[in-house]
């Protein structure tokens, strides 16, 4: 399910979204797309929308069940813990009659959810740390080929998981180049893509998942779920990537191996997917420091 809610765009935009969704209201659109076609058709929205505004809420697999995304609003989506929320300009009443320049925060639902999420999180000790590797970015063509899970419970690391998956794709050379892993290992090691939900699946249960672009993540497993025809009921994920663009400051860029160096952390040993886990782990603890 998706919604777009447009202001102040012209008549060639609104033309566009028809073909695509149904206008429910003025400026209000809503229907259900692919991830792709959403994607591009957001890309349209903000590429055509000029001084105009825009919003969209789609579903996605996270905590809430749903995800937003604004253009040229004061409304801005914010990740608060793994939790998103919608961050606007605060005017009381006072303010709105001196004139005083209005003031930043959450709305009282915002922080009525926030406060929610804080004492459902601090009632957890135990989450898995997540990693995936997969033939390529695109979460519709390509596959996931493995898999790596660490349960942390309390501050200690538990069991782990680690899987190959014969996905039916291709492994790119260059991942065979610098990790060994080939088509053949794939085909020799590697478990079926619905055994392989099954298990991840299991032991994840019903903690939190913390992984690193965790959305894209979900993304793909949310795609491996609809080709071997399982519902994905995992609900709770926190994305230390947008923790870090809310937190860090200053980065060259936001790869795994630009932040661990900006938190000292030694990545010399770090190859593999469960290693990759456990430095996720490591950066997770050092964000939550600050």
């Amino acid at each position: 399910m998706i919604v777009i809610c447009i202001s102040n765009c012209s008549p060639g935009l609104r033309g566009d979204l028809s073909k695509w969704l149904s206008e429910v209201n003025t400026g209000v659109y809503i229907g259900k797309l692919s991830a792709k076609v959403r994607d591009e058709l957001w890309k349209r929205v903000c590429d055509s929308i000029r001084s105009g505004q825009a919003t969209m809420v789609y579903s996605t697999n996270n905590e809430q069940g749903y995800a937003f995304q604004t253009h040229n609003t004061t409304w801005i989506a914010t990740d608060y813990e793994g939790i998103t929320l919608m961050k606007r300009p605060l005017l009381s009443d006072r303010d709105s009659a001196n004139g005083s320049p209005i003031k930043q925060g959450f709305s009282k639902a915002s922080r009525f959810k926030e406060q929610g999420a804080a004492s459902k999180n601090r009632a957890s000790d135990s989450y898995v740390v997540m990693n995936i590797k997969t033939t390529g970015k695109d979460y519709d063509r390509d596959r996931i080929y493995e898999v790596g899970l660490l349960k942390i419970c309390g501050d200690e690391i538990g069991n782990q998981f680690q899987c190959f998956l014969q996905c039916g794709r291709d492994i790119p050379e260059t991942v065979t180049r610098l990790t060994g892993i080939s088509d053949e290992m794939i085909e020799r090691e590697g478990i079926g893509e619905e055994e392989a939900l099954d298990k991840i699946l299991e032991f994840i249960g019903d903690d939190l998942v913390v992984g690193y672009d965790a959305q894209i993540d979900m993304k793909f497993i949310q795609r491996l779920g609809e080709r071997v025809g399982k519902q994905i009921l995992i609900r709770r994920v926190r994305d230390v990537l947008q923790l870090v663009r809310r937190k860090v400051d200053d980065l060259e860029n936001y790869q795994l191996a630009t932040v661990a160096a900006y938190f000292s952390l030694d990545i010399s040993d770090v190859r593999g997917v469960l290693k990759d886990c456990g430095l996720i782990y490591r950066i997770y603890l050092e964000l939550n420091k600050l």
